[in-house]
């Protein structure tokens, strides 16, 4: 029998849970899905495990993102041992002493756990997270020859035809081009960090404003140089002073949730409030890789 086999009948012979992401997930709902069971499994004195499809729709491990180093489980033995071990839902209604009989939990979401309020936050364990070697390197390098020394502002554009038709409808790039217009008449020489799904995006910001950095050339769309590029503007809209992004996206979302919230997201349908209007109340982190620790401006 394989040292696998082994490890996966091990896991299953003791009280466990697995957590099940889809190879059509994103980044932002594989990590928030995948940290927070984990949470879920410490709290219950489970073992954890979980599954995490690298092919031609997402092409990195976590492992090769971030140092994570948890066992992971193929799709193929979750799906061959659910009828034993049915899936199981983020909202944790299910959580009673017959579950906790049970001696596996298989939790398929690509959304939050609603965790018991005594619980860790996910984005806790987020922030305890350290890039990869590689994707640590190549932060430091986009924080230096970058905006380094000076407040900026993050933008998260999303043009790509596969993006989710809320976000194309309601994140058109001339949303982007008006509030980035508006935000110079009164900040004139602040500078942009822009994480564009496309180079043609990527060029039209950076032909209207100068002062614009980012990567433009990523690579095909979610293969392990795209996603590492990604893991880098995670952290970079983390340091920004202030986020402009995509309605119903979750990656902005995980920049936010990795600097806390002192950093504000704007998108089209958020309140008024989270419109940057002057810099009351902005705040910088001095290290990227630390975006949470930050100091007020002024």
């Amino acid at each position: 029998m394989s040292p696998l086999a082994n490890d996966v009948l091990g896991l299953l012979s003791n009280p466990a849970l697995i957590a099940v992401t889809d190879k059509h997930h994103g980044l932002g709902n594989r990590i928030r899905a995948v940290l927070g069971a984990r949470i879920l499994a410490r709290d219950e004195g489970r073992a954890f495990a979980y599954t995490w499809p690298v092919g031609k729709a997402f092409g990195a491990a976590f492992s090769e993102l971030w140092d994570f180093q948890e066992p992971v489980v193929s799709t193929a033995i979750s799906r061959l041992v659910s009828p034993c071990f049915p899936y199981k839902d983020n909202k944790l209604l299910w959580l009673n002493a017959a579950a906790r009989a049970q001696r596996v939990w298989q939790i398929r979401t690509a959304h939050a756990l609603l965790l018991p309020p005594d619980c860790t936050p996910w984005e806790q364990e987020l922030r305890a997270l350290s890039p990869a070697e590689a994707v640590r390197s190549s932060i430091q390098s986009a924080f230096a020859e970058g905006p380094s020394g000076v407040p900026f502002i993050g933008v998260m554009i999303r043009t790509n035809s596969n993006a989710h038709q809320e976000t194309l409808k309601h994140s058109p790039l001339e949303w982007y081009l008006h509030r980035m217009r508006e935000i110079r008449q009164w900040w004139p020489e602040v500078p942009f960090y822009v994480s564009a799904d496309t180079p043609e995006a990527f060029a039209e910001v950076q032909k209207h404003f100068p002062h614009t950095h980012g990567n433009a050339n990523k690579g095909p769309y979610n293969s392990k140089q795209a996603l590492s590029s990604s893991v880098v503007d995670v952290y970079m809209l983390a340091a920004a002073t202030h986020v402009l992004g995509p309605h119903y996206s979750s990656f902005p979302e995980l920049a936010q949730r990795l600097a806390g919230p002192e950093l504000r997201l704007e998108t089209s349908q958020t309140p008024t409030a989270t419109r940057l209007t002057d810099r009351t109340g902005l705040s910088s982190p001095a290290d990227p890789l630390l975006p949470y620790v930050r100091s007020r401006l002024g």
